[in-house]
């Protein structure tokens, strides 16, 4: 979970801003309130332009691309990709690395693309089990060459590649966690808040 930091308390504003517009979108009109419509037209736009400008800073703060959305990773983790990553300064066994990953509420890495990696020794989330190899999420896992006729070992991630080593082995490992998706429109106009990358700071107007 994201703490409150200053982060937190914008990424709670922006939650607490659209459940707003949502509900004002949602509610009856009573009859007495039609002489108000132009008020509150221009309120639920003002709320509107506010949340896009956060989306957009936020799509840009974290440097993604646009399909990626904005995503936001809890303190002190990157998001490499649609993931967000932590390695800990603890070095231990893969089993030690997989009970932390979890203690943090994720877990070991499942690498599907390791350009953007840096050049660690870390455990990640496979191990081989009498000479079929899983991700810690149960996936199935193509053997490289290097690690075909592997009995019961784990795998580290050294300098871009795959390497075996015995799960009781001490190295660095590497946490994943999914990211916090912040939405992307609101319910009910179809309007979407579309990032504006080239201007990486708040904005008073809409796009």
């Amino acid at each position: 979970l994201l703490k409150l930091s200053g982060l937190g308390c914008l990424v709670l504003l922006v939650l607490v801003a659209v459940l707003s517009v949502q509900v004002f979108q949602k509610a009856p009109t009573p009859p007495n309130a039609l002489q108000n419509k132009s008020e509150a037209g221009g309120r639920s736009r003002t709320e509107v332009c506010m949340i896009t400008s956060l989306l957009r800073y936020f799509c840009r703060w974290n440097g993604s691309a646009g399909h990626a959305g904005c995503k936001l990773c809890p303190q002190s983790w990157q998001l490499l990709g649609d993931q967000c990553y932590q390695v800990p300064k603890s070095t231990g066994t893969w089993m030690e690395g997989k009970k932390d990953c979890e203690s943090r509420g994720s877990h070991l890495a499942v690498l599907r693309n390791t350009a953007d990696m840096d050049k660690l020794t870390v455990w990640i989330g496979l191990k081989a089990s009498s000479n079929i190899w899983k991700w810690v999420d149960n996936s199935s896992f193509d053997a490289t060459p290097s690690l075909l006729n592997v009995e019961n070992d784990c795998v580290t991630f050294v300098e871009k590649g795959l390497e075996y080593d015995g799960c009781g082995s001490n190295h660095k490992w590497v946490c994943q966690t999914e990211p916090f998706q912040l939405l992307s429109k609101t319910a009910g106009d179809g309007e979407s808040f579309s990032a504006c990358p080239e201007k990486p700071i708040l904005q008073d107007s809409c796009c």
